[in-house]
């Protein structure tokens, strides 16, 4: 008999996160000074409920894909068509905030598990990537300054994992190039 698991997996940062403007030494007299950027979390990356393994198998892998539904998303508005180097920091379990010390599941990214859109939020048509790699994106032209990162992942419960509610960070790091 199969039993589930509930994991309302909350994988994003704060609601609103701010990053810094630069500046860049184009010449010895000229300096480009570029907009500030931010980052909003539009929506946390969410498995649902996932059914955990039985004494002799694994549990059943749940992946969700990144132009799904439940996907983590981010809105990111800076400067008019600036290329921004965007990275992950990727956790490599999830942790159950209900139970015992301990009681944590593997989470996982592939090659795919990203996608990057610059203007439109809709991930048809959008880059793929490896968020664990990164990629350069780009910043949409006037007058919508945005992008939009979109990020799916892959949950697999040993026969053993906690009933619960199991929770991750990932970080996501923008960099104008």
């Amino acid at each position: 008999m199969k039993r589930s698991v509930l994991v309302a997996v909350l994988l994003a940062l704060a609601p609103r996160l701010q990053a810094q403007g630069g500046s860049s030494f184009v010449a010895a007299d000229a300096v480009v000074v570029t907009t500030g950027m931010t980052i909003a979390t539009m929506r946390d990356l969410n498995f649902g409920t996932v059914i955990k393994g039985v004494a002799t198998t694994e549990g059943v892998a749940t992946t969700v894909a990144p132009a799904a539904a439940t996907a983590g998303e981010w809105q990111v508005s800076g400067s008019a068509n600036a290329f921004v180097v965007i990275s992950f920091t990727l956790p490599t379990t999830l942790t159950n905030i209900q139970a015992l010390p301990g009681s944590t599941m593997p989470i996982a990214f592939n090659a795919t598990s990203a996608i990057w859109r610059r203007s439109t939020n809709n991930p048809a048509g959008g880059n793929v990537f490896n968020p664990a790699v990164g990629d350069v994106g780009r910043l949409g032209p006037p007058p919508n300054f945005s992008m939009f990162i979109w990020l799916g992942g892959t949950v697999n419960p040993a026969p053993t994992a906690k009933p619960g509610i199991y929770q991750g960070n990932v970080v996501v790091s923008l960099i104008y190039q």
